[in-house]
Formats: C-alpha cells, structure tokens, sequence
C-alpha cells in the first residue's frame, strides 16, 4: 500500500504531467481566445504591425465606380440615388449604398480599421469558438473548429481580393447560431438571446452580401427544420412556437433596421441582370454565366490537397482561372472522419447534410443532374453565379463534425476505453488518407481541359502556319511536357506528401496519448498548433501581396497614379457649356469589365456583377453589332464623343484627335447631345424588336422605336432643348416647341424612384431605343424636371431608425431582467 508520501508525489506529478486539467474554466477559455487571437497578428502581420493595409483589386473598382456619387454627397451635402459615370448611368444603390444608422460596424471596426482584418478576424474566432462551446464541445476542440473556419484558405483570399462585403457578412454567422442556440437549447435570459441573434444578423445583413446570407441559409435552415420535426416528434410544439417566436422577432428587428438595404435591392432586382434578360426570357441569370467557375470533380481534391490542381498561377482544372482553394486541412480531414464514423452528436448529421449538399452545389455545371434541376425550380437559386463559392459552407459545415471527431476521440483516452474503440476508427482514415495519396501521386493527368487546342492556337498565330501544322503539335508538346507539366506535378506532389507528413503526426500524436506518452491535454494543444500552422502555411501562398500598399495611402491616391495624359486629355474635352459632359467607350481598358476609367470621365462601361439587364443586352447584341466593329447610331445615341483604343482605326465619323504612347483617342464627330427631338417615331411590337433595329445600321437623330402608340408628332417648327441641370438626383431641360415632337434624353430608363414632370404636372417616360427615356412633347415652352426620389429611402429611413430603437431596447430589458434574476437568487441564498 502506498505511502501518504508517495500518494502526494504521484498527484503532483498527474497534475505537472496535465496542467491544462487543474485550471478553471475561465481560464481555459481565456487562454484559449488568447491563442486564437495571436493567429491573426502573425497571418496579418504586414497590417497589423508592418504598417500596410490590404487594398484589393474590388476595393478600387469600387471607389473608382462610385465617384461621381461622392462628388455629388460632398457638393450637396445628400446621397447620391444615381450614378452617372457608369454603364451610361445606373441606380447608386447597385454601387454605394446609403449612410447607416450607427453601429458596431460603424463605430469599433471603423476605429480599428488601421489593423484590418484583425478585429474582423477576432469577432470570427470568438463566435465560432463560443458556437462549438455552445454545441459542448471541449475548449481545445473548439479552438481546433474556430481554426478551420477563420483560416480556411478562401478567407485570406477574398481579403486580398478586396472582396470586403463577403467577408465581412462571414464573420457574423458564428454569431447567428451562437444566439439561435442560446434561444432555443440553454436556459439564458431569453431578452439577451434575442438581442444577440438579432444583432448578429442585423451587422450581417449591414454588410450586404446577399449571396452569402442565401448560401448560410441552407444549414441554418437544416436547423430549424430538424427542431421543428424534434418538437412535433417529441410533442413539444408549445415551446417551440415560443422560440419560433422570438426567432421571428428577432429577424423583424433586424430587416427593419438594414430595410434601406434590401428594400432597394429587391426594387433593383427586377430590372438587373440577376433578374433575367427580356431577350433571352428568363427571369434570372443565364445558365452559362451563373455556372461560370463550377468546381470539377477532380479539383474538390484540393479541399485537403491544396496544390493538387496548380494553385493559382498553375492552375489547370475546369475553371478560367482561380485565385486559390478552399482548403480544408489534413488534421481537419482525420477528424472528420473520426467525427463522421464515432460521434454520437445529435447535431453531426444536421451539419454534415447541407455540407455534402452545398459540396455538390459547388460542382455547377459538372453535376447538371442536381444543379441544373435547382437552378429551374429552387427559390432564388438562378439569382446567385459562381458555384464554387457554395465551399464556403461546405467547409463552415464540415467543420462541426470534425470537431465532434476530436472531442469523441479525447473523450476514449480520458475514459481509458478499449483501444480497438479508437484504433479502428484511425485505421479507416488512415486507409482513406493512403487512397487520397495514391491519386496524389499517380492518377493526375495536369493537363487544362482545352490547353491543347489553345497553346496551339497561340503557336500557329505567332509563326503563321496552319493549327494542323506537325511542327505545332510537336512544339505543344515540348512546351507541356517541359515546362507547364513538370511545374504542376512538383506542386501537386509536394502536397500531396505534405497532406501524408501532417496526416500521419495527427495520427503519431493520437497514439502517443493513446499510449500514455503524453497527455490528452498536450495532444490536442498540438493538434491544434499544428493545424495553425498548416492553415496559415498554406494561406500565405495565396494572399495577394499586389493589394498591400501603406497605410498611408488611400483609393484615391492609388486610382490617381494610373492617370494617363490620354486620361487627361479625355478628362478635359469631354465638358460641355452645359453641366453635363460627354461619355467614353474606353476600349483600351477592358471597358466593362473595369470601372478605373469612370474614376477620370463618364463611361459607357464600368464594372459590375449586377448591372441593369436591358444594358447588358445593348451590350452583348448593339454596341459592337454592325460592318465596323462598333455600332455608331447606339454610340450617338449615348453622348459617346470619344473613344480610346490601342491604334487608329477606319469608322465613318470618327477622327483621330490624341496619340501617344499610352494610345490613341477617336472622336465621334455625328455625337448627338443630351437631348434631341427626333423626326419620326416607330412604334413596334415589342422591346427585342427595337433591339434588333437599333442593332442594324440606324440614325438615331432621325427615329426613336418605342412600344406604344405616339401621338402624331410634326417635324416642322422650331424645335429646341438646352440642359440646365444635371447631377445625380436631378435633371432639368428648358424646351420650346412651335409644333408637338418627340423628346429622347440619353439617359439610361429606370422607372423606379424617378419622377418626372413637365411644367410641374406628371409626365410619362416611355423606353425609347430599348434603354433610353423618350417623352411627348405637345407645343409650347416648357421645363421638364425629373427627381430621383426612391420611396424606399426616406420610409426606409425612419424604419431602420425604429428597429434600431427596438433592439436596444431589447438590450435594456435584457440587462434588467437579468440583474433582477441575479438579486432574487442572492436573496433566496
């Protein structure tokens, strides 16, 4: 029998052996948030301490689009509601939206945005680790989760992209399934619970991307359905009707105070690409440019092996191009399994499902079996593009049985159950994880879908031989077998080995605690550490360096030093005596798919996922339709004077007026101006045929194609119309007229939000020339006004002023209720 002595020895040494077991929960927690708020310091460090900040390609585009609207906020001292610097003009909200109501977004993320993204990060890592605490997860497994879902390769990415809306509604979701779980499985203060599930997706939705709120639906959704299904089983309705309730509450709250937002999307919808085109009669985008960047069955590989498909700059699976993986980790894919095959977590299937779904969404075009059916018949489904984006949720998802893996897992060494319990399990991952590095290794073929063909196109043009030249064939296989290949191969390889390297530690490391040579308590701290550190590895390849620039310098100074003479001397001959200026069609700089250019001058191209779908016609079928490359009568009709090319070039009406090295400026010598009367109106059946007219060679001075009956016009008498003002919220002409007529305003139709009137009496707006505005005008002198007056912006105003009031108010009584509860138990004990 063992000495007191030696009994206290033994004790001391358990308790030095496993310190992690002898600390309080709250300083477990504490020093668990310690390490996860470390991570993004060292991932970040060129911004949080090395005096940078991430300026992303989407961050440009976007101030450059959005100029004329903070040109006219800073003039009049108001929101802009109209741009008029891009895509010929366009709805401001598509670009910029309103001023919003003060909050945590506006308040301490704008403070310490001189350290973004880590205070974004951290609000990430705190939610996602507080969720799996939630869910009762260990903290060291929670860590592990909060892991994967803040360094999932795609998150640095889209943050060197600049693709800040994204992200920043990622952030929040943690935060939604934190106050959804408090509300409806824990015993919380019910007013607190609400409050934060409120919040969270208030500050969600402020960050306004709705196609990451339809994605995050789908396991939220999974969720809800399984609770309700629990509680009609379990004949528990009344209580979950009173959960439901607060649910519902909440949200109310939170699409009253961000309904500014989404009121003017769904207003814009209708009219924008996503909404459908009249031309191809649907109603939302079209099949090959919604499935554009689908996920190839070989290429999910990258999901654990994250160079398997090139990467980045030897990217060669099915994609155009692609700016990096999802990468979900090797230590996270052993536990996954274990999760998959052990955990008896009520909640591993709830999530595992949507995983697998949204995996498969993600696959696009190359599983038209599921996705082509979704994409006919599924709300909403047809509104989003890129179904690679669908991994965002996939990995989210799988990461909540990967932590149920790893806590299952601690939970059979801590009980000292039978090895062949856990044995077993590792075994089978350890046999997927061999299958997995084979394919790495033997069964890639690292050759592009259709890079053949390409390269030898590319070769062809360049010696001025035939495709079917022997000597091109010969040529294109040196060049991938000697240089593209071998590249790839090394890539693919080199993971692949490091996914067997880090695979198997996980599993030393399993067996070094199964075996009692370490702690269960060290095990997961390394498990942990060397999940870090494989994310943040593999994350550093694909972080953009391009997007860092100082601190010191802001979008404007960025946007300024690509200036041009050519963009200077644009900038000063497209002013008129009026207050309007002329437009440019900048075939220099990739017109629309580039919004820089709009930043020097108005353009009638820009950048946008979601312009108006009537413009993108006129851009697909008119603008370049025609024997010369480009359809003067539409580039008369949209005041484009100017044109800016590579080289001169042969159009009627054109005439060279710049050169230089940074090209060449044609101007449009038949330009029409702001206004005209048009001589004849024809009247057609519907919209497609006015675009196939005004795709054909037309004058656009002489007629104007419209849909409805016009009363009969006259073309004798003076006619005449000068602009007297025009900016952002209003357009003003003065006209006389001895003999009714015809007026076109090259000004892009909307029907929502602008009112217009002729002598202070409301006048019709007819769509003339399939996206223009055309009124009838009887005899007379008289002053046309039109006001861009969004219903949803003052209305909308007020509302989101109440719900903010409604959800502190929720706070308030949260606190109160709570500080009473805690009085009655301290008077009771």
């Amino acid at each position: 029998m063992a000495s007191k002595k030696s009994k206290g020895k033994d004790t001391k040494k358990v308790q030095k052996s496993d310190f992690w077991e002898s600390l309080s929960k709250r300083k477990k927690h504490l020093f668990c948030l310690a390490f996860l708020f470390i991570l993004p310091v060292i991932l970040f460090y060129a911004s949080v301490l090395g005096g940078q900040q991430y300026m992303g390609n989407d961050m440009i585009q976007w101030r450059a689009g959005a100029e004329s609207l903070i040109e006219y906020q800073e003039q009049y001292d108001e929101p802009a509601h109209w741009a008029t610097n891009m895509f010929s003009g366009m709805p401001a909200t598509t670009i910029s939206h309103p001023p919003q109501i003060i909050n945590l977004d506006k308040t301490l993320l704008k403070f310490l945005q001189f350290i973004y993204p880590a205070a974004e990060m951290w609000i990430l890592l705190g939610g996602a680790y507080l969720m799996f605490i939630l869910m009762g997860a260990k903290p060291l497994s929670a860590v592990f989760g909060a892991i994967i879902i803040g360094f999932s390769t795609y998150i640095p990415i889209i943050i060197g992209a600049g693709h800040n809306a994204k992200f920043l509604a990622y952030i929040y979701i943690p935060w939604l399934y934190n106050g959804y779980i408090l509300l409806t499985r824990s015993k919380v203060n019910p007013w607190l619970a609400m409050f934060l599930f409120a919040w969270a997706l208030t500050l969600h939705l402020r960050a306004y991307h709705p196609q990451v709120t339809y994605f995050f639906l789908f396991p939220l959704g999974t969720l809800f359905l399984y609770d309700l299904a629990k509680a009609i089983r379990e004949r528990k309705i009344k209580p979950f009707a009173i959960q439901t309730g607060w649910l519902v509450a909440a949200a109310v709250i939170a699409v009253l105070v961000t309904i500014q937002l989404y009121w003017s999307t769904l207003e814009y919808s209708t009219f924008s690409m996503r909404g459908g085109s009249e031309l191809a009669g649907n109603d939302g985008l079209a099949r090959d440019y919604a499935f554009a960047w689908s996920q190839g069955w070989g290429e999910l590989l990258t999901l654990i092996i994250p160079g398997a498909y090139g990467g980045s700059e030897l990217y060669w699976g099915p994609k155009t191009f692609t700016s990096g993986p999802h990468y979900f980790g090797a230590l996270s894919f052993l536990f996954l399994t274990l999760g998959v095959l052990k955990s008896t977590h009520k909640l591993k299937w709830i999530f595992l499902g949507p995983g697998i779904a949204t995996l498969l969404f993600s696959l696009g075009e190359n599983f038209g079996a599921l996705n082509n059916t979704m994409f006919a018949y599924f709300p909403l489904f047809d509104k989003f593009r890129v179904p690679e984006m669908w991994l965002m949720i996939s990995v989210f998802c799988f990461s909540v049985p990967a932590v149920f893996g790893m806590d299952w897992i601690l939970d059979q060494f801590k009980e000292k159950k039978n090895s062949i319990q856990w044995k077993k399990p590792v075994f089978i991952a350890s046999g997927l994880a061999i299958v997995i590095i084979l394919i790495g290794f033997q069964f890639l073929s690292f050759e592009k879908p259709g890079e053949r063909e390409n390269v030898a196109e590319q070769i062809a043009s360049q010696n001025e031989v035939p495709v079917d030249d022997p000597r091109v064939s010969q040529a294109v296989d040196r060049y991938l077998q000697n240089e593209m290949i071998p590249q790839r191969e090394e890539l693919a390889r080199a993971d692949t080995l490091r996914f067997a390297v880090l695979f198997f530690a996980g599993v030393g490391i399993l067996f070094a605690v199964g075996l009692q040579k370490i702690s269960i308590s060290i095990g997961g701290m390394l498990f942990c550490v060397l999940l870090a550190f494989d994310f943040i590895r593999v994350d550093q390849r694909y972080m953009s360096e391009r997007s860092l620039v100082s601190q010191s310098v802001d979008r404007e100074q960025v946007l300024e030093r690509t200036e041009r003479p050519l963009d200077q001397f644009l900038m000063e001959n497209v002013k008129t005596d009026d207050t309007w200026e002329y437009r440019v069609l900048p075939m220099l700089d990739n017109p629309f798919n580039n919004a820089t250019p709009a930043y020097f001058y108005p353009s009638v191209g820009g950048y946008s996922g979601a312009k108006l779908g009537y413009y993108q016609d006129l851009i697909d079928e008119a603008i370049f339709s025609g024997p010369f490359g480009v359809n003067t009568g539409v580039l008369n009709m949209l005041n484009v004077k100017y044109l800016s090319a590579q080289g001169a070039f042969n159009i009627p009406g054109f005439e060279e007026v710049y050169q230089g090295r940074d090209g060449v400026v044609m101007e449009n010598k038949n330009v029409l101006p702001k206004a005209w009367f048009v001589d004849r109106v024809e009247t057609v059946e519907n919209q497609t045929e006015i675009l196939e007219r005004i795709s054909q060679d037309f004058n656009p001075a002489d007629v104007a194609f419209v849909i409805e009956e016009i009363d009969d016009i006259s073309t004798e008498g003076d006619k005449t119309v000068s602009l007297v003002r025009y900016n952002a919220n209003e357009i003003e002409l003065q006209i006389s007229a001895d003999q009714p007529g015809f007026l076109v305003l090259s000004e892009i139709w909307y029907p929502k939000g602008w009112v217009s009137t002729l002598n202070r009496e409301e006048i019709d707006v007819i769509r003339t020339n399939y996206v223009l505005r055309g009124f009838e005008i009887p005899a007379g002198d008289h002053t046309l006004k039109m006001k861009m007056e969004p219903v949803w912006y003052e209305t909308g105003k007020w509302l989101a002023r109440a719900g903010t009031l409604m959800l502190f108010l929720i706070l308030g009584i949260g606190i109160v209720r709570y500080r009473k509860e805690k009085g009655d138990q301290s008077s009771r004990q």
